[in-house]
C-alpha cells in the first residue's frame, strides 16, 4: 500500500488492533441512521476524522442507510474499525464494507473530493496518530484568539452537559479541550459544530484521546 511505511510510523510502528493496512475496498455502507436528524454534511465531519471524502450518497429507498467513498481502502478500514458501534442520535450506527467499489457521481450523490474540509490533505500521518474511536472529549482547534470558555460552552452545550473545559494556547494558537457526559453527547457536538463558525473563525473539532482535563 501507498505511504503504508509512514502511516505504520504515524501509529509508532504497528498499526492500531484489528487494522490490517490490506483492505483495498474503498467505500463504506452505514445503516441504522437517524433519517431525521443526518445528512451528508454530519456524515463528511465524522467520517472525515479518518480520512479523506471522495462522495457521500444517502440511499433514497433505505433511509437509515448511506454509502461513504474514502480516499483509499487504508482510510475506509480506520472508519469501519473505530466506527461500528457508534452511537449517534439515538441509534447504534452500523458500519460496514460496501460491495460497490465506489458511489457513482449524480444528482443524488454529494461531491467533496475538492473540499477544504478534508483533514488529510496536509499533516496526514499527524491526523492517523489521532484516529481513535469517538471518547467523551472533544479537541477544539483554529479558534479565534479572543474566544472565551463561556463563547465555547455556548456553542456547543445544546448537545449535552459539560463537565469540564481547558482553553490553552499552542505554537501561539488557541485551541481547548471539552469534556461532555458521555461519547454519544460528544460525538453529536462534533457532527453538528465541526466546520462552523464561532467569533468569526472556521472551527475544527476532534475526538481527544486525553482521559482527563
Amino acid at each position: 500500500m501507498a505511504n503504508a511505511a509512514a502511516i505504520a510510523a504515524a501509529f509508532g510502528g504497528g498499526l492500531p488492533p484489528g487494522i490490517s493496512g490490506t483492505n483495498d475496498r474503498c467505500t463504506v455502507l452505514v445503516s441504522n441512521l437517524n433519517p431525521d436528524r443526518v445528512d451528508e454534511d454530519k456524515l463528511f465531519n465524522l467520517f472525515s476524522l479518518y480520512g479523506n471524502i471522495v462522495r457521500i450518497k444517502l440511499l433514497r429507498n433505505k433511509p437509515d442507510h448511506a454509502l461513504i467513498q474514502m480516499g483509499d481502502g487504508f482510510q475506509a478500514e480506520l472508519a469501519v474499525n473505530f466506527l461500528k458501534g457508534a452511537m449517534l442520535f439515538g441509534n447504534r450506527l452500523e458500519v460496514n464494507f460496501s460491495k460497490h467499489p465506489n458511489i457513482t457521481q449524480g444528482p443524488d450523490s454529494q461531491e467533496y473530493v475538492n473540499s477544504n474540509l478534508n483533514r488529510f490533505n496536509r499533516n496526514a500521518v499527524k491526523n492517523y496518530r489521532y484516529c481513535c474511536s469517538p471518547t467523551k472529549m472533544v479537541h477544539l482547534s483554529t479558534l479565534p484568539q479572543e474566544v472565551t470558555e463561556e463563547e465555547i460552552v455556548a456553542h456547543l452545550e445544546e448537545h449535552g452537559p459539560i463537565l469540564n473545559t481547558k482553553l490553552f494556547e499552542m505554537n501561539g494558537k488557541k485551541q481547548a479541550l471539552v469534556l461532555f457526559d458521555n461519547e454519544e453527547q460528544a460525538t453529536e457536538a462534533l457532527v453538528c459544530k465541526h466546520a462552523t463558525f464561532l467569533g468569526g473563525s472556521v472551527i475544527r473539532i476532534s475526538f481527544s484521546q486525553l482521559q482527563g482535563i
